[in-house]
């Protein structure tokens, strides 16, 4: 459980300060792709079984489409904000800190 405690918090560090910006580019894509293709993959894989069990093609898929949709935007609008607000937050810890040392 430590261990994964630890990996969680070098990849939260990653993101948050990456070594390059080829890697948080990297980061950044993975996430997208993930986030986009799982709902797609889920959703419309469920409307097209539901289409064939139903005999109501293409309905049930294109609903499917518009939920995976709504599913990807909406975790692609979580994460940017969650990654806005945490660097933010370090900005502000990096400006406070540089002016205690002053």
């Amino acid at each position: 459980m430590e261990k994964s405690k630890n990996t969680i918090k070098e990849n939260k560090e990653n993101i948050l300060e990456p070594k390059s910006v080829k890697s948080l580019a990297k980061n950044v894509l993975y996430y997208n792709s993930v986030s986009i293709l799982g709902p797609l993959i889920l959703f419309i894989g469920l409307g097209i079984l539901l289409d064939n069990y139903l005999d109501t093609k293409p309905y049930l898929t294109m609903v499917g489409l518009i939920i995976a949709f709504i599913a990807s935007n909406a975790l692609i609008f979580s994460k940017v904000r969650k990654l806005t607000n945490e660097l933010k937050n370090n900005h502000t810890k990096k400006e406070n800190k540089e002016e205690i040392n002053n």
